[in-house]
């Protein structure tokens, strides 16, 4: 069963991607910020997700700046991009990473069928 992390502030969009991804069989584990991650390293040093949905904007950190924290732990790790920023500076930081976007709101099909391309292709760049 793939361990999916949700990295999203909003913990009422966070538990809908966690529903949507609950019928695709993942295990779930959500955080709302770049600061609980770190301390989900800490506390938690064995968990390795095999992927990261992850929010752009976030109350501590941008989701490009937090994606390279998390290759630097989990370099092989694949993620998407769940968000609704779509200005050309941050599309281009996205695309960069190598990781896919969903825009909110998003079709939970769209969303799972994003994870599924995504644990196929394997890692990215961050």
């Amino acid at each position: 069963m793939p361990r999916v992390l949700i990295v999203e502030d909003d913990a009422d969009v966070r538990d809908w991607i966690a529903h949507c991804m609950l019928s695709d069989g993942h295990e779930i584990r959500g955080v709302p910020s770049g600061a609980t991650l770190r301390r989900l390293h800490q506390e938690e040093p064995g968990y390795r997700p095999d992927l990261v949905l992850m929010d752009y904007a976030l109350p501590d950190t941008d989701g490009v700046a937090l994606l390279a924290e998390i290759v630097e732990r989990w370099p092989d790790l694949p993620a998407v991009f769940v968000t609704v920023q779509w200005t050309g500076e941050i599309i281009d930081r996205i695309e960069r990473t190598g990781a896919e976007r969903v825009a909110k709101p998003f079709d939970p099909d769209d969303l799972r069928a994003a994870a599924r391309r995504a644990l196929t292709k394997g890692p990215s760049r961050g």
